[in-house]
């Protein structure tokens, strides 16, 4: 039997506390001390009390029924759901009885008094229970839409090519006899980059750990392509605290490799600059394309048969751009610039942790 995660059991054990935020529960709240202001002062000539008197019992209740509400909060995450809706529907029903016999007794000649409870009770438990109905659809939709977006990053994330695999599988057999300590440096990069492939989604790592992922990969393709593929690296020493998502900067190397480097016969030089700046980070990957005049016609990608590129590039580049919007929404930026014979990607994006 799969075991559901603690986040899972929370979602559906546990009230959601109120917050006086705009991304919490303030808009609810707002909205239902209109709706009981409204009420009250509506059925004022019903009730028999004066404007003042109903003003005065809705000014006392409705700041009492709040502060109940975020008091009952603090013991949500300690209580199961059922628990939870009693403890809120018991509060507010003991801040509308106290508020009503203060009021009692500060007026007299109240008629219906006990009609005039029963009446504040109803209508303040159906107005909690509509509030707290929409809080849970509220929550229920932004978890779904944290589901969506966690699914679509895993998916994205965890897109190893099968070409690079089984290349990689046959580099290493063809190393083991010839040069051991290779081979098993070559397991030991292709296990860290499965590694990392299957952590979970929007996972935020070192920006060195990044890094450090993108050279094991590179040194797999190095071990593959031999002489054909050169690389310049130019990189600043990160931040300490610097982070940012998983395996976001190998597959612009990846795609570098597969689209720049592999059709070209002779090979080419893929130059790699990082810097940091001001709360960012700003990569720049460039390599050369395959032209009529050095292709030298289509292939598989071994050496002296070059692979023609092909629209894949562009859907490496569009599956790229939609992880760094789920993950950093406009915050950051992936450019790119193609030229006649080269071809460079610049990623720009913040050195700490800022999700949607």
């Amino acid at each position: 039997m799969i075991e559901k995660s603690s986040d899972q059991r929370d979602g559906e054990r546990h009230l959601i506390a109120p917050r006086l935020a705009a991304s919490g529960e303030l808009g609810l709240i707002v909205a239902g001390a209109v709706i009981a202001i409204s009420y009250i002062l509506a059925v004022r000539p019903e009730t028999g009390l004066s404007l003042f008197e109903a003003a005065g019992f809705a000014f006392l209740a409705i700041p009492g029924a709040i502060l109940a509400l975020l008091i009952c909060g603090r013991f949500f995450s300690r209580l199961s759901l059922v628990a939870g809706v009693i403890l809120v529907f018991v509060s507010i029903s003991a801040v509308v009885t106290v508020c009503h016999y203060a009021q009692l007794n500060s007026l007299s000649g109240v008629e219906n008094a006990s009609s005039l409870l029963f009446r504040r009770l109803v209508f303040a438990n159906l107005l909690v229970a509509y509030l707290l109905r929409q809080s849970f659809l509220k929550h229920h939709l932004k978890r779904r839409h944290e589901s969506e977006q966690n699914a679509k990053i895993q998916a994205l994330q965890s897109r190893i090519r099968p070409h690079f695999l089984f290349n990689s599988m046959n580099v290493i057999a063809s190393l083991i006899p010839v040069d051991p300590d290779a081979a098993e440096q070559a397991v030991e990069d292709l296990s860290e980059l499965f590694r990392a492939s299957l952590q979970q989604a929007g996972s935020f790592v070192r920006t060195s750990q990044e890094l450090d992922l993108c050279q094991r990969y590179l040194g797999i393709e190095g071990l593959r392509m031999g002489d054909r593929l050169k690389v310049e690296w130019n990189v600043e020493s990160p931040p300490a605290a610097a982070e940012m998502p998983l395996l976001i900067l190998q597959p612009l190397l990846e795609n570098a490799i597969y689209h720049g480097i592999q059709p070209l016969s002779q090979g080419g030089t893929v130059t790699v600059n990082v810097r940091f700046l001001d709360g960012m980070m700003e990569a720049r990957i460039r390599n050369p394309l395959s032209t009529p005049e050095n292709s030298g016609g289509g292939g598989d990608g071994s050496p002296g048969r070059p692979r023609l590129p092909h629209e894949g590039n562009h859907l490496a580049i569009a599956n790229i751009r939609q992880r760094l919007e789920a993950v950093y929404g406009n915050k950051a930026t992936l450019i790119t610039n193609q030229k006649y014979n080269e071809f460079e990607t610049t990623l720009i994006c913040p050195t700490v942790p800022k999700m949607v």
